[in-house]
């Protein structure tokens, strides 16, 4: 079962495991994209190969019943509106996060005991660093409210899983770029951003500054991830997903080298309610989950790069 299974990553995974011969059940509180819009294509709902898909909110146990029933593995990627609108509407994000993991957990216990259960969490949990590269050694200080329901959803996923005796994995995730990448509204974040107006012929308007560094993984390399964390025979843990960093002024100049324009760029202060929860630079250490899950990002940024443009483009 794939949670938030309409979403950006969620659907990519979706179509992967079936593609793998799973039997996929997408939950939502949304209606499916079209097909033809990277949407979930049905085949045979129940049977291996298929995708099924199943209109719940996570926050109502008895509506996931019947779809979490036999569930071998669980994905849990629905979640809130990102970490500034948090700031805005925390009770809202908590209802998005905390409570639906719940939701689904108490479901879980009652319909699939054994399942596997994948959560993906943020690398915003470490906070303001000093220092770029971080491991999941690395004290929690989460700055802003959906990082703290996150950190709060880990704690509850394992105290299930023990309770259960059941596996699970947190897939600390760091940002998710790809063909799909959504424009506007809380997931575009500033890759949707960058590539909205780089696409529209204005300026990229770097917020901050431009040698502020991140990393990016394609939704495919998160998509892996996700699969080998779920796979029967993996270990229960904690997992940084990352890539090599990059300045954000070095992947816009990026995004135009690969659409052919000369780079337009422009650098502006953060204003006061995202300073307020900025972490500065950070990209996140994967080799505990090379080691674990035999993991490695493997789609370098300007293939990816060139990709997901030719998937926005008209």
């Amino acid at each position: 079962m794939v949670t938030g299974g309409s979403g950006f990553i969620g659907r990519r995974l979706a179509r992967r495991l079936a593609a793998g011969g799973a039997r996929v059940v997408s939950v939502d509180r949304r209606d499916p994209p079209p097909p033809g819009r990277g949407g979930l294509r049905e085949a045979g709902s129940g049977r291996p190969g298929s995708i099924s898909f199943v209109r719940a909110d996570c926050r109502r146990p008895p509506a996931l019943r019947r779809a979490i029933q036999g569930a071998g593995v669980i994905f849990h990627l629905a979640a809130g509106n990102g970490h500034q609108a948090s700031m805005e509407f925390p009770l809202a994000d908590f209802e998005d996060g905390v409570a639906a993991l719940l939701g689904l957990l108490e479901a879980a216990a009652e319909a699939a005991p054994e399942a596997r259960i994948v959560f993906t969490s943020t690398r915003q949990l470490y906070g303001r660093l000093g220092r770029p590269g971080v491991t999941e050694a690395h004290p929690l200080a989460p700055p802003d409210v959906h990082s703290v329901h996150k950190e709060a959803g880990e704690h509850l996923l394992r105290r299930f899983a023990a309770r259960r005796a059941a596996g699970f994995a947190v897939l600390r995730l760091t940002n998710t770029y790809g063909p799909g990448q959504p424009l506007r509204g809380p997931g575009a974040g500033f890759v949707g951003n960058f590539l909205r107006s780089a696409l529209a012929g204005e300026a990229i308007t770097v917020l901050g500054r431009g040698d502020l560094v991140r990393d990016l993984n394609h939704v495919e390399d998160v998509v892996d991830a996700l699969i080998r964390a779920g796979s029967p025979g993996s270990p229960s843990g904690t997992w940084n997903l990352g890539a090599p960093p990059i300045t954000l002024r070095a992947f816009a100049e990026a995004v135009f080298r690969t659409l052919g324009k000369p780079p337009r760029i422009r650098e502006v202060p953060l204003p006061p309610d995202l300073a307020a929860i900025a972490v500065g630079d950070i990209h996140g250490d994967w080799s505990r989950a090379s080691r674990d899950l035999g993991w490695e990002p493997r789609i370098p940024l300007e293939t990816g790069l060139a990709e997901t443009i030719r998937a926005l483009s008209p």
